[in-house]
């Protein structure tokens, strides 16, 4: 009797603190899931590479309950706003190519993106930019406002590695899904400000920009002439 009473207390030992510790495994996996937007993707990017971790913003997607935006919906238009500043900055820090086509339809704005993106990594590699780039951004307090009917301005101010910078973006929505009608970061030696005006003509305003014809031609014009002045 004496024997399995003993035999029954190690059994105890050895497989309880086992259950205990799958719970609180599944415990911390839902409080990982249910984490605020603050953390900014720091834990999952501590975890896995870079790449991963810039594959699944690319295939990301934000989607709002109701046909059109609203203020309701600035959350998840902030949270948006916060997944393309970082796929696009850890982009340029990891010198990786990724898809904007989760967050971008228009045509000329995705092609626009990718040439950006593309001669802002040359320019790092060949020293012609002082920005820091990279995927975990330092957010501050993003401003939003309603333009028009169904489309936001939001200005985001964020840092990495002691560089600061702004993204301004106009989000419209397309079947219930966000997407970028306009970008600029502006900086001193960006691409964007080379290609589409200085900060202090470059309005973020106009959802229809892109499908002007005549300036789209500039835009790609003025894109060609950096990347000769880049090299091949």
């Amino acid at each position: 009797m004496k024997k399995a009473v003993l035999i029954f207390m190690i059994f105890s030992l050895v497989v309880f603190p086992g259950c205990r510790q799958t719970y609180d495994i599944k415990d911390n996996t839902l409080n990982r899931e249910n984490q605020p937007d603050s953390a900014e993707y720091s834990e999952v990017a501590s975890t896995q590479s870079t790449e991963d971790v810039l594959n699944q913003l690319a295939s990301q997607e934000f989607f709002i309950p109701g046909e059109k935006l609203s203020d309701a919906d600035e959350e998840t238009i902030t949270a948006f706003g916060k997944a393309f500043v970082n796929l696009y900055n850890g982009a340029v820090g990891d010198q990786k190519k990724v898809s904007f086509e989760k967050y971008i339809s228009n045509k000329n704005l995705r092609e626009f993106t990718d040439k950006m993106l593309e001669l802002t990594q040359k320019r790092k590699l060949q020293g012609g930019s002082a920005v820091n780039y990279g995927l975990k951004n330092e957010f501050g307090q993003a401003e939003i406002q309603q333009i028009q009917d169904n489309l936001y301005y939001i200005e985001i101010p964020f840092q990495f590695e002691g560089s600061g910078q702004t993204c301004k973006i106009l989000i419209t929505v397309e079947d219930k899904s966000l997407k970028l009608a306009d970008l600029y970061f502006g900086t001193k030696d960006g691409v964007d400000t080379s290609a589409t005006g200085h900060p202090a003509e470059r309005e973020i305003n106009n959802p229809d920009l892109w499908e002007d014809e005549a300036w789209v031609k500039g835009v790609f014009d003025r894109l060609e002439g950096i990347e000769k002045s880049l090299g091949s």
